[in-house]
């Protein structure tokens, strides 16, 4: 080892110091246990509006969509989603030490609203996509600060039980949001609009009672933290953009896009693949991931995703489990609601209530892993179980998913898949916060965001690639007689109607070859996992982060810093 770097490393006083705390982190300890129970309170109760309503829309969104016309390039929508997300959570987590939880989080909440008033009132997939944007801007920032939030105001070997009590309302809104389903979309008289005016009123009503507390407790910190003469730094807005990597967010956004959409887009030229525009904009951003990569490592000094991070084996595998569970679990249902309606004669409502299965076990699995991890005081055990576990989930998906196999078998193997997903992910995210310290976790929280808007895009990517690709080779094979190739793929609700029994069954049978590749490409996946996570080290759940410095990872980023 060099002697230099060697001296680096073990005398402190020589080591660069960690970033001060940010003046605008909600300090629990000045908080009575009244005021963190309130807050935590809020928190939850705004996540179980925020359930109810975001599963309705991604309930309803295939109806939308087929409305349009457009069901086979849905998987844009939420590719948009994540392509934004990706590039604004290191922004959420830099503006909310500068203006506060609360003044970020009410940022968020506006444009959240925003998006929903636009997608309310579109005319055409083009709008509905313009709203998505909007919406992916408001909800990124919530997504991101609520977890923030819930790392301020929690010690760590707490902190999965919280994180999954957030997710714990879904258990029930995935029931209660569905009974709106069909009387919103298909019954006589309905208007798809009511949706949104529904859940953007739902969702204004969430914010307020989230945004009260906060605004009221975070007040209350800064106030206690000045009169006991632990006031730091203010940071200002010139702070954040020299800490945000503009260069990076614009990369990152860049790459996704001219990568990820070309997949799905790609069918609807002439030419496919072979159009010039295609293959110019794939190309493009394959060369703007390799300049994202050259400009995080070589140049920037304020890398979105922070060397001292990856470097260290425990967080760089929990952060591959989070990154390749979505990848999975994206491509498994962008387009299964409407794989089962086609297949099985049901409506959009029943479809849901049958692959609700994976939905429902999995923020219980999440409640009892945190638990668990409290009890035990390990999280790596937990990862390594259910990974396993889910992928015997995905293998039983593949006959599940026959047109011919029973509810039960579809219902049973989701639960599977879902429980595993649950336990893994959750521990995955206590072990990436639980091996940093104080100051990096809401960039670690940020990093899981990243990787799991990484993840989702690809996955949707892939599946949107499976279906605009591969199933128009499926229906060419199976179907025998005439077809009509753009309403089979784009609008399957109401063209089957019009089709004979026999050209009907193979319709179904093209679209049940899609799914099986889909969960094909998701089992192999699985592997990847298992070799990330064997080098992890074990987190002690008991550690005091305030207190753990761990210096040496500031000498790994000034190692980077320096190359």
């Amino acid at each position: 080892m060099n002697p230099e770097l060697k001296d680096i490393i073990v005398d402190p006083e020589a080591l660069p110091q960690p970033p001060a705390s940010a003046s605008r982190i909600i300090d629990r300890s000045l908080l009575s246990r009244t005021d963190l129970r309130i807050l935590i309170a809020a928190i939850l109760v705004q996540a179980f509006f925020r359930s109810f309503e975001v599963n309705l829309m991604y309930s309803t969104i295939g109806f939308v969509s087929a409305v349009f016309q457009s069901s086979a390039i849905t998987a844009v929508l939420p590719i948009i989603l994540e392509i934004i997300s990706a590039a604004l959570v290191p922004f959420y987590t830099k503006i909310s030490d500068v203006i506060g939880r609360s003044q970020a989080l009410t940022i968020a909440a506006v444009m959240y609203l925003v998006g929903y008033a636009v997608e309310g009132t579109s005319n055409s997939f083009l709008q509905l996509a313009l709203g998505q944007i909007a919406y992916g801007v408001g909800s990124t920032g919530l997504m991101t600060l609520a977890q923030v939030l819930m790392a301020d105001v929690t010690l760590l070997v707490d902190r999965g039980i919280l994180f999954a009590a957030w997710g714990m309302p879904s258990t029930i809104n995935v029931f209660f949001a569905n009974l709106l389903v069909d009387p919103l979309t298909i019954h006589d008289g309905a208007n798809w609009r009511n949706v949104y005016a529904i859940i953007g009123s739902i969702a204004l009503f969430g914010f307020i009672i989230l945004l009260g507390p906060l605004w009221h407790y975070q007040k209350k910190s800064e106030r206690l933290s000045e009169s006991a003469g632990r006031k730091t730094e203010r940071r200002s807005i010139n702070w954040l953009f020299t800490e945000f990597d503009v260069v990076g967010a614009f990369l990152t956004t860049l790459a996704l896009s001219l990568t990820l959409l070309p997949i799905i887009l790609a069918r609807s030229y002439e030419d496919n693949w072979k159009s010039p525009k295609i293959l110019g904009m794939f190309f493009s951003g394959v060369i703007s991931f390799v300049a994202l990569v050259i400009w995080e490592v070589k140049f920037s000094t304020r890398p979105i995703m922070p060397m001292r991070i990856w470097a260290n084996r425990t967080s760089f595998g929990a952060l591959a489990v989070g990154f390749f569970l979505t990848v999975m679990n994206a491509m498994n249902y962008q387009y299964y609601t409407l794989y089962l309606v086609v297949s099985r004669d049901l409506s959009f409502g029943q479809a849901l209530l049958l692959e609700r299965g994976y939905q429902v076990i999995y923020p219980i699995c999440e409640l009892l892993t945190g638990f668990a991890m409290k009890r035990f005081k390990t999280c790596r055990p937990f990862i390594w179980a259910g990974i396993i576990i889910q992928t015997i989930g995905l293998g039983l998906q593949i006959p599940a998913r026959r047109p011919s196999s029973s509810d039960f078998f579809v219902v049973i193997s989701q639960i599977i898949a879902g429980g595993g997903a649950g336990m893994a992910n959750n521990a995955a995210i206590v072990a990436v916060t639980g091996s940093v310290v104080k100051d990096d976790v809401a960039t670690a929280i940020g990093i899981v965001h990243i990787l799991g808007s990484f993840g989702y895009a690809l996955g949707s990517g892939l599946a949107g690639g499976v279906w605009t690709q591969y199933l128009p080779m499926r229906l060419a094979k199976h179907i025998t007689g005439p077809y009509d190739e753009f309403l089979a793929m784009n609008d399957p609700l109401v063209y089957i109607k019009e089709l004979d029994g026999p050209t009907k069954a193979q319709l179904i049978e093209s679209y049940a070859d899609s799914q099986m590749l889909m969960l094909i490409i998701a089992m192999s996946l699985a592997i990847l996992v298992c070799i990330t996570t064997a080098f992890m080290k074990h987190v002690d759940l008991m550690q005091d982060q305030e207190e753990d410095a761990s210096e040496s990872n500031y000498a790994i980023d000034n190692q980077f810093s320096e190359k």
